[in-house]
């Protein structure tokens, strides 16, 4: 036999406690224990009745029995106790077994006594006071403000009282108090008295505060510690009163009162409102206008205040009226009319008018009878009569792209609920909560719900908002019920929202338009991908929304004064977008996964060896983090690719904050072998590792590893060889820069780091090629540059100079190429693009520019400019490129200043036989099946040499990516729809027959050049052909995504 429990804990007043001994084994034998006590802290016969030591204290068990109480007497007091100790134990245990018994290893427990009861609380007996000020100068008014003490009274406590101001001021409207109130042993009850005086001043309500401090002696606990006394204000020497009581109405009934007095009641779900007797709406106002006109009152400027109670029960109890001192954000409780959202069927409500004369001097109060809502009229009826709850609501989330004229290329949120009357929707993007302070005109509101219905007009942070300066409807004609458009009556604010209310139907619509970033940033939305490529410059991804909306009701008797209820929905918006905005927003984790983080992908580059290099940070949104491995998880993070199945990686984990609170994390991986195209999409499974959330981080970490967390990450990378090999650079160097003073220089202080340049739109691209300051010792070669190409390449493609390969970087037209112009021609420069896209691109020789004479002057060096504005028509993902051809002589064999004929030119004055023909917007791609003119004289024995570089564009204000390499995200983006490569029948034919046309005409060219060797470095005679400037692969296509 042993105790069930190690402890057991009561009260006081609970009179009791019950311990349960637990007896085991044979039970089919009668048996007993004594169950006794142990004093500890509390004390026998003044905390419990004592269990003594002997067979007085015996719990007899009978066969079959399990469990059996040891109840304990406790000495219920009025003093005050902390919580006592004491022990019960078991012994003497005895059996008519033929074994005995015996006590188990839980012989004794331990009893806790704890005296909430009897704790001391001093507080003010109300919180609200309200006083008249005195008539006359000299006379004073006492509010009494009860304190009193609960619990145990048996100990003295000193507590201070004291007042403090608010829109009353101490010493002009009451006197100040600030005194010690001791409570001896058994008081229970102080009067603090406060004496309120004459000021003479006719002001509105004033109020003040009075406060209570904690017990000195540290004995009793201080709980309500601050009350509120209002004086009325009253002066009788020029009061005035309105002759008659005020008259409540339904607004729908504003122009025939009389009639109103017949009826059973102000129908629900429509403003009700005030009708004093100074009013001609008045019923009797035939009889009043008259008095109310000697007595000099202004009824405009009447002020008014309202009272309400909830309905009254099924037994005919009603509650108690209490004034309407809750103002929202789009109404008003001291206005002439008072809105339907502060009544429901059955409430019983009651106006307050005090009276102003003409001189602006107010006069006294008047209430209006209680009147009460009709239970079975309203405009918009609960389907079930009596029974208010939240109806099922409408989101829609839609993208209204560039045809709408007045919100193009927004999104647009469109909330659609059904109306109940007395209802207030409520509708945000974050959690609502605290509706007293939500729904208030408290500045708080603003910050919290940016994306809401809560902010008018004028709060509104985003472009647009739920609520605009429109006060009506334009689809309703006209006025559907009485004064429903009337902003003396029910203000401007609260036409504008109750603009979205179309009340015919009963239905509430709420629109607004989002821009991306303000979803994003404001509206709490995220955006995750699906991991569905669409292509290789853009993918598939998901924005989704939060949505809260609540069915607010007011409630007198509520806690705060409102009863709602809550919805919650996510709307998502799936999209198309460019996949470099995951290098910043991050990828997040599948959204229907157990615990979620975010991948970004840091870094991505090609080792030396050829492998793959992937650095990426994650952030865990969970309280624990990502490891690599753990002991009690048969999974381990990996890298996996289903488009490289057999390619692996070996996955380390750089460094990790030291915290348990979504840490950062740093990762690398390596692929373990070398490919040519690492293009494809890369499954990260990572193990998360939570802890508890008072767990602190330290070394080592101990956590619970989950189900692995994957993260699909989107590869766009290919190895590529140099774009140029050195047998056609001739042992030269390309620069691409951005300052003239460095592209004039002499190069003596280098020209790497400057090199790694990116360009903004606007800037000026200054191209340099030198020969290798190593190979031209003693100024013995010129350079001198022929022609530069600018070139894009489709589908990610790198143009290359290979031959071989047949690959001939930007000289000649190819399937790979996007976009392709001949910018500078020394020889003929009536045949270069002047234009991309309508924007020029001003580019020019070293030679042709008179400011550029200092690097016209180096003989191992030339240059070009161009403006980098052109190439920013493309989308974001397109890479440019710049081809160059030049001439390396020594000096014995140069001729510098005068460009070579251009065998360009020649090749296609020959075969358009002197015809002009300029590129059209009908033109197709063709193959290159022969290597083009340009390429032919290309090698050191012809002195000409050519080389390909990289432009870095800079479209983020951000540093880019050395020239000449591949960028370090790896995309090498194509558009969602690229031009084709697919040509007709027709244009088949048509290139055979030009093929083969242009084979005899290359021999006799060939032959031609050969007989002319002699005379290379001179000019060809001028032909009457036209190259072709401008040459995009097909021109016909209509990608809007270029511009």
């Amino acid at each position: 036999m042993q105790f069930k429990e190690r402890v057991y804990t009561g009260s006081e007043s609970d009179g009791h406690i019950a311990a349960m001994i637990h007896r085991s084994g044979d039970i089919q034998y009668r048996s007993s224990v004594r169950c006794y006590t142990r004093q500890g802290s509390a004390q026998v016969m003044m905390d419990f009745e004592e269990r003594p030591n002997t067979d007085v204290s015996i719990i007899t068990f009978l066969p079959g029995e399990i469990e059996k109480p040891c109840v304990l007497e406790l000495m219920d007091d009025i003093l005050y106790e902390e919580v006592e100790e004491l022990r019960l134990v078991l012994g003497t245990p005895q059996s008519s077994s033929p074994f005995g018994a015996a006590v188990g290893e839980q012989n004794e427990t331990l009893i806790r006594i704890r005296d909430d009861a009897d704790k001391t609380i001093i507080k003010f007996g109300e919180t609200k006071f309200s006083v008249t000020e005195p008539k006359e100068p000299g006379e004073s008014v006492v509010v009494e403000i009860p304190v009193i003490r609960q619990g145990d009274t048996s100990k003295v406590s000193i507590v201070r009282v004291h007042t403090k101001d608010g829109s009353a001021t101490s010493g002009e409207d009451y006197h100040p108090v600030s005194e010690e109130i001791e409570f001896k042993e058994g008081e229970t009850q102080h009067i603090v008295e406060i004496e309120v005086i004459f000021d003479g001043v006719r002001e509105m309500r004033e109020a003040f505060t009075v406060h209570l401090k904690p017990d000195e002696n540290m004995i009793a606990e201080t709980q309500v510690t601050k009350a509120i006394v209002y004086i009325e204000e009253m002066n009788s020497m020029a009061d005035v009163t309105f002759p008659s009581v005020p008259q409540i109405v339904s607004l729908l009934m504003y122009d025939d009162t009389a009639k109103a007095k017949e009826s059973v009641g102000p129908v629900s779900g429509y403003p009700i409102i005030c009708v004093t007797a100074c009013n001609p709406k008045y019923s009797d106002y035939d009889k009043t206008g008259s008095i109310c006109a000697s007595e000099n009152i202004n009824d405009t400027l009447t002020h008014y205040r309202w009272l309400i109670s909830a309905p009254a029960g099924p037994d005919g109890v009603t509650s108690p009226m209490r004034e309407v001192d809750f103002d929202t954000f789009f109404t008003s409780s001291k206005m002439i009319t008072l809105d339907s959202i502060y009544f429901q069927p059955g409430s019983r409500v009651q106006c307050v008018a005090r009276a102003v004369n003409a001189n602006g001097n107010e006069g006294l109060e008047l209430t209006s009878p209680i009147v009460t809502i009709a239970r079975e009229e309203g405009l918009c009826q609960p389907r079930v009569p009596g029974v208010v709850g939240a109806e099922p609501f409408s989101a829609k989330l839609r993208y209204t792209g560039p045809e709408d004229p007045d919100y193009s290329n927004l999104i647009k949120l469109t909330v659609t609920m059904p109306h109940i009357d007395g209802m207030l929707p409520v509708i945000s993007t974050r959690e609502l909560s605290n509706f007293e302070l939500t729904l208030s005109p408290d500045g708080t509101r603003v910050g919290n719900h940016k994306c809401s219905n809560l902010l008018d007009y004028t709060e509104v942070k985003t472009h647009h908002g739920f609520l605009t300066d429109a006060m009506k409807n334009p689809e309703v004609i006209g006025e559907t019920y009485p004064y429903q458009y009337s902003s003396p009556l029910r203000g401007n604010g609260t036409l504008r929202f109750y603009r979205n209310l179309n009340l015919e139907a009963c239905l509430w619509e709420f629109v607004s338009y989002y821009d991306m970033s303000e979803l994003l940033a404001d509206c709490g939305g995220t955006i995750g991908t699906d991991g569905q490529v669409l292509n290789l410059v853009q993918s598939y991804v998901t924005l989704r929304v939060p949505l809260y909306v609540s069915y607010v009701f007011h409630s007198p008797v509520g806690v705060g004064g409102w009863q709602h209820f809550d919805l919650k929905s996510e709307l998502r918006l799936t999209f198309v977008y460019d996949t470099a905005i995951l290098w910043s927003n991050g990828i997040g984790s599948p959204p229907g996964a157990e615990l979620q983080g975010s991948l970004y992908p840091t870094s991505m580059r090609i080792r030396e060896e050829g492998r793959l290099a992937v650095n990426f940070k994650t952030q865990a949104q969970f309280h624990g983090l990502f490891v690599l491995s753990h002991p009690a998880s048969f999974t381990s993070s990996m890298i996996m690719s289903a488009d490289h199945p057999g390619l692996t990686f070996s996955l380390r984990l750089v460094r990790s904050e030291p915290t348990y609170n979504q840490p950062i994390q740093q990762w690398s991986f390596v692929s373990d072998f070398a490919i040519r195209d690492y293009s494809g999409t890369y499954t990260v499974k990572l193990v998360p590792c939570t802890t508890p959330s008072n767990q602190e981080y330290r070394l080592p970490v101990t956590c619970n590893p989950r189900e692995p967390v994957t993260f699909d990450l989107d590869i766009r990378f290919q190895q590529v060889s140099d774009p140029v090999a050195a047998e056609f650079s001739l042992n030269t160097q390309m620069y691409l820069l951005s300052k003239k003073s460095l592209w004039l220089s002499d190069g003596s202080m280098g020209f790497g780091q400057e090199s790694d340049v990116a360009f903004a739109e606007g800037d000026i691209i200054y191209g340099r090629v030198m020969v290798d300051p190593v190979q031209n010792l003693g100024d013995s070669f010129y350079c001198s540059i022929e022609k530069v190409f600018l070139c894009t390449g489709a589908d990610g493609y790198v143009p290359k100079y290979s031959p071989t390969n047949e690959e001939y970087g930007c000289l000649a037209d190819s399937p790979s190429l996007l976009y392709r112009f001949k910018i500078v021609d020394k020889a003929q420069p009536e045949t270069q693009a002047t234009s991309f896209g309508n924007v020029l691109f001003n580019a020019k020789l070293a030679v042709d520019d008179p400011e550029a004479i200092l690097l016209v002057n180096q003989p191992g060096s030339d240059g070009f400019k161009v403006d980098s504005t052109p190439l920013f028509q493309v989308a974001l993902g397109r890479e440019w490129y710049i081809h160059t051809i030049y001439t390396v002589r020594s000096k014995d064999n140069t001729n510098r200043g005068i460009g070579k004929r251009s065998v360009e030119y020649e090749y296609h004055s020959l075969v358009h036989q002197g015809k002009p023909q300029i590129t059209t917007g009908s033109r197709k791609k063709r193959e290159i099946r022969s290597a083009p003119p340009l390429a032919w004289d290309i090698g050191a024995e012809n002195n000409r040499g050519t080389n390909i570089q990289h432009i870095a564009l800079d479209r983020t204000n951000k540093r880019q990516t050395p020239p000449g390499r591949v960028p370090p995200e790896g995309i090498l983006p194509r558009e969602l729809n690229s031009p084709s490569s697919e040509v007709s029948l027709v244009t088949i034919m048509g290139s055979i027959a030009v093929g083969l046309l242009t084979i005899c005409l290359t021999v006799i060219a060939a032959m031609m050049c050969k007989s002319k060797k002699s005379v290379r470095g001179k000019d060809t005679p001028k032909g009457s052909g036209s190259s072709e400037p401008m040459m995009p692969p097909q021109s016909h296509h209509s990608d809007s995504s270029e511009v």
